[in-house]
């Protein structure tokens, strides 16, 4: 295998053991095996378990941003701006099942201190963006204009992926059974809140 792909291998193994045992329990020597590599690799790619821990973090987020900002590029309509980013967000989670058990971790265990610089990137340009689509809304009359566009568009990106870290959860509200519901069904929700959100951001 090429650097590239050792080390997309090593980072493929550590996303699945850091969402299913969380970062303290997972060690380097498991993902060694898990990736089919010797463990001792592991340290020429990432120096240390928590090096390669904020690698898969800014993977994993990084998947977000990048089709995100490809949504938003040429702009929108601020209409089809708020169904484009939920839906790359419901897809994304959809494809990265690990994505919402490590972020749920991260945030329980750690208070998103491995995950902050990435995410401070991801609202310097998605959130930031969204942000400025809600209130070019505004502007034309198309959104309302009696709410702060900051806590519109956090209304926009959270539902989605609180669904995806509480899927147990959802999987007894929507009596689907302990694995939470399938693809079609959080395919469908990402719909309704696409829905959702316009309806409640619509000039009254």
């Amino acid at each position: 295998m090429s650097d590239t792909e050792t080390s997309e291998t090593i980072l493929d193994a550590a996303e699945e053991l850091f969402a299913k045992q969380g970062f303290a329990a997972t060690t380097i020597k498991q993902i060694g095996a898990a990736a089919g590599v010797n463990p001792a690799l592991t340290y020429y790619y990432f120096d240390n378990k928590e090096k390669l821990y904020r690698a898969v973090l800014g993977r994993l987020i990084g998947t977000i941003a990048t089709q995100g900002a490809r949504q938003l590029d040429p702009a929108p309509a601020p209409d089809q701006a708020v169904r484009a980013l939920v839906g790359v967000q419901s897809e994304t989670l959809i494809g990265r099942p690990t994505l919402p058990r490590i972020l749920g971790r991260e945030l329980v265990d750690h208070e998103l201190s491995h995950a902050s610089d990435h995410l401070a990137h991801l609202s310097a340009t998605l959130f930031s963006r969204l942000c400025e689509l809600i209130r070019a809304g505004q502007e034309a009359g198309t959104f309302r204009d009696d709410m702060d566009a900051r806590f519109a568009a956090i209304s926009v990106i959270s539902l989605v992926p609180y669904f995806h870290i509480a899927r147990p959860v959802m999987g007894i509200l929507l009596e689907s059974g302990p694995d939470g519901p399938d693809v079609e069904t959080m395919r469908a929700y990402g719909r309704h809140v696409a829905e959702f959100a316009l309806a409640a951001l619509a000039a009254r």
